[in-house]
């Protein structure tokens, strides 16, 4: 479901040295299995309220204000 954690290692070393194209790359790589992982798991009296893609915009804006922490510390896989 996620993206290969081969790729996603490589994109956070680049990420790390500053590659904003390499940040854009690791959070577009995340966005679909977060959207369907959002989707499945989403209460269905919320659903008729909320959109998953929304929910997954509020998290990719989050995960890339964060960024910067997780790579001077990374304690768990990316994707969690």
């Amino acid at each position: 479901m996620w993206p290969e954690s081969e790729n996603t290692e490589d994109l956070l070393h680049q990420a790390k040295d500053g590659d904003e194209q390499a940040v854009e790359q690791l959070l577009s790589a995340h966005r679909e299995p977060l959207r369907r992982m959002i989707g499945l798991r989403l209460d269905p009296a919320l659903a008729a309220r909320v959109d998953a893609s929304d929910i997954v915009q509020g998290v990719l804006l989050e995960a890339h204000s964060r960024l910067r922490d997780y790579l001077l510390n990374p304690k768990m896989p990316f994707h969690l």
